[in-house]
């Protein structure tokens, strides 16, 4: 019996992709998962705590299609202006010099046309139709913008063949993350919320505990914004999960988890997002990048890091090019391919990981550690990371990421310029004003008050 349950589970870790596409338009998946428990033991063995980590709106090829050995993008990459007529001119994959750009249209709709069919010609012509700068799709990062992630790269696992489990946007790709499916979100005051079984209901069935670590989540709690916050946080929309008390109360502010890093109280599985901090264009994406690779770094430099699998990755393509065809899966395609580095000391050292996988991977990955049953097809028959790792070796020292100096062009147009100019400019509006009130400049200087001096 034994010998039975090692080669189905064999069987069913290989990449097959044959599973439904998920709901979209209510709670029930359209193909359910069989019960069948897949545990790795090895696996288990070996890691105790995994940290989902998620950013948005950047594709694989614009944060990392020139990074050596992955299929990529380079400087003879171009697609036609228009794919119907292309007598009227192409552009070319450019290096792109801000870390600040202008939003791009990340619709199912744009999505659909920039895939045009398989062709993956049609970035410029979707971002064009919706008045948006077509060419900037175009654009791509390297290691001189985004240098933290880069290194994490070298030393750990990129994924160059991870996609995102749906077409279009951040909210339902956020819902897979959490229940392998996609579904429509309530409306705002609805009084009974819709039930979605997630890896939390599961992991709560198996006593495994758990944590979702949102930025600023306590300040929006006290302005009673926290609904705003369900995009990347889909969790706070169903019944099933914020409706139950002692679930609600795994829903932390992302200070938490730095606490619980230093002193001790970190659950099993963590989910962490940032809103307002995203990397999604408008936003800085070198204060984004410092403040995860600063998070990557200090789990590094915990107790926790040598049972730790962390999975960094990007919840949508955010408009940007990738030049790879998303699968089929079912009756549907992935998303676009996006990011995800994963990072271990049992993670194989600067290795490409070439596997067809999506956001249902992550989840069978934390289910073949912890054994839970799956939750729909689609993680059922995902792939399981599982060949990212070495654990027959033993657990090696973390390499944490130098956070120094940034270089010119994320100084120039990144997060140093803006927070100079968000906390600087006002400052020093301040002292001026206050010294003309007291007479220290102004026509007719005075002496210090008594009440300001030390």
């Amino acid at each position: 019996m034994a010998a039975a349950m090692l080669l189905l589970g064999g069987l069913l870790t290989t990449p097959v992709l044959a599973a439904s596409g998920g709901s979209t338009t209510g709670a029930a998946p359209a193909q359910k998962a069989s019960r069948l428990l897949l545990v790795d033991r090895t696996a288990a063995a070996k890691i105790k705590h995994v940290f989902v980590i998620v950013q948005e709106g950047h594709s694989f090829d614009n944060y990392f299609g020139t990074f050596p050995g992955v299929v990529g993008v380079s400087r003879q990459t171009s697609i036609p202006i228009n794919p119907k007529d292309v007598a009227a001119g192409a552009v070319t994959a450019h290096q792109l010099t801000s870390v600040r750009t202008a939003p791009l249209d990340n619709s199912v709709g744009s999505a659909v046309a920039a895939m045009d069919g398989g062709a993956m010609n049609g970035f410029v012509a979707a971002q064009a139709s919706h008045a948006a700068n077509g060419p900037l799709s175009m654009g791509y990062y390297t290691a001189q913008e985004i240098p933290y992630y880069w290194s994490l790269a070298r030393h750990y696992v990129l994924a160059d063949n991870f996609f995102s489990s749906t077409l279009g946007g951040s909210v339902a790709n956020h819902q897979f993350l959490v229940a392998a499916q996609s579904w429509i979100p309530a409306p705002p005051g609805t009084a009974k919320l819709p039930s979605v079984p997630t890896i939390f209901n599961n992991l709560d069935q198996a006593r495994v505990s758990w944590g979702y670590f949102v930025a600023q989540y306590a300040a929006h709690l006290a302005r009673g914004q926290v609904a705003s916050l369900e995009p990347q946080v889909p969790i706070l929309g169903l019944g099933n999960v914020a409706g139950v008390r002692a679930d609600a109360a795994k829903i932390h502010d992302l200070k938490r988890l730095y606490s619980e890093l230093a002193n001790g109280g970190l659950p099993a599985v963590s989910y962490v997002v940032q809103p307002g901090n995203t990397e999604h264009a408008p936003s800085n994406i070198a204060r984004g990048q410092v403040t995860t690779v600063g998070l990557v770094n200090s789990i590094m430099r915990s107790r926790y890091w040598k049972s730790s699998a962390i999975f960094l990755t990007w919840s949508d393509w955010g408009g940007w090019y990738d030049g790879v065809a998303p699968p089929v899966v079912g009756t549907v395609h992935y998303g676009f391919r996006v990011p995800l580095l994963i990072v271990s000391p049992y993670a194989k050292r600067g290795a490409i990981l070439s596997q067809t996988a999506d956001f249902s991977s992550i989840l069978k990955f934390i289910e073949r550690v912890y054994g839970l049953p799956p939750l729909t097809a689609r993680d059922q028959n995902a792939t399981d990371l599982m060949s990212a790792f070495a654990f027959q070796s033993a657990a090696r020292s973390p390499s944490p990421v130098t956070l120094g100096t940034l270089p010119p062009i994320a100084v120039s147009h990144g997060s140093i310029a803006i927070v100079l100019l968000a906390y600087g400019l006002p400052v020093a509006v301040f002292l001026v004003l206050l010294a003309y009130a007291t007479g220290l400049w102004g026509p007719e200087p005075r002496r210090l008050p008594g009440w300001l001096k030390l």
